[in-house]
């Protein structure tokens, strides 16, 4: 697991994180501007998502998330690497009075505690066969305990079919077989851990005006072995740029999955009393994450 710094630390790093891009955006701007169309194709292009909420006094808590891309084109070759992590972290208050009723101490007690975190990583290999048409290789693997998934890689092999590459409207379809190694943080006794399977998907690129683009992908994955097990992850976003380097993206994510992993739960008696033993539940359909991000591109 992934550590997260004392409360202190935040406080005087996320404005100095901050500060240090926008001297970084200023200094990048005009190389970025000396760059143009065809140049760009034949280049890397890398870019850094910053995530951050921090609260403190009557109410504690912080979210984290850090996400890169790197990505290049050639003239009939794309390749795409993605790493992702984000981390929430709550804390609850609980305050108390020592003394007596005209002389007492309020003291208070938070107790921090980790209430969600993801890491993913992604890669992928296009191979352009025609106008119309391409084939793909990819690798994705993820870590959502809270979720249930303690790890999963999924292979996944197939091609697509491009519909519109133009300056303001992409859009493409792509379809895989596939392959899954999973690992829950309950197993299953009724699912298998590796299964194939057959992947779905789009993305869509929409350029609404010149400093604001919109996009959304779409990634369906059904389980051949036992096909009630069916998921999909759609992310929605809007890029704002506010320079050549540095943007805004909000951006909203679901994730659902129609046999979801199972949690173990403690089981207690009508009158509540602990009886020492847990059940298993399963966890719900679906996740929603909502982001808002700070993006680097150079």
């Amino acid at each position: 697991m992934l550590p997260i710094l004392p409360r202190s630390t935040f406080t005087p790093v996320l404005p100095t994180l901050l500060a240090a891009i926008g001297l970084l955006g200023t200094f990048s701007g005009a190389h970025a501007q000396e760059v143009g169309e065809n140049e760009a194709r034949q280049r890397w292009v890398l870019e850094g998502e910053l995530t951050s909420v921090l609260s403190q006094g009557n109410s504690e808590s912080l979210a984290l998330g850090f996400g890169a891309t790197a990505r290049r084109r050639w003239e009939h070759d794309a390749l795409r690497f993605e790493v992702g992590w984000v981390r929430v972290e709550t804390g609850r208050i609980t305050v108390r009075a020592v003394g007596t009723v005209d002389d007492f101490e309020v003291e208070r007690d938070v107790d921090r505690a980790t209430t969600a975190e993801a890491v993913t990583a992604r890669s992928r290999y296009d191979r352009t066969l025609s106008e119309r048409f391409f084939v793909y290789g990819g690798a994705d693997w993820l870590r959502n305990t809270f979720a249930g998934i303690d790890s999963r890689t999924l292979l996944a092999l197939g091609g697509g079919n491009t519909w519109a590459d133009g300056d303001r409207t992409r859009f493409s379809t792509d379809y895989a077989v596939t392959y899954t190694f999973e690992e829950d943080v309950v197993e299953n006794p009724f699912l298998d851990s590796d299964f194939a399977g057959v992947r779905f998907g789009y993305e869509l690129w929409r350029r609404l005006s010149e400093n604001a683009v919109f996009e959304s992908e779409l990634v369906a994955d059904l389980n051949l072995k036992e096909t009630d097990d069916r998921r999909f992850d759609l992310d929605n976003s809007m890029t704002v740029d506010i320079n050549e380097v540095i943007a805004l993206k909000p951006s909203l994510r679901f994730s659902w999955r129609n046999l979801p992993a199972l949690r173990a739960v403690p089981l207690f008696t009508p009158g509540g009393e602990d009886t020492g033993t847990t059940v298993q539940s399963p966890l719900r359909k679906l996740d929603t994450l909502f982001r808002l991000a700070l993006v680097l591109t150079f």
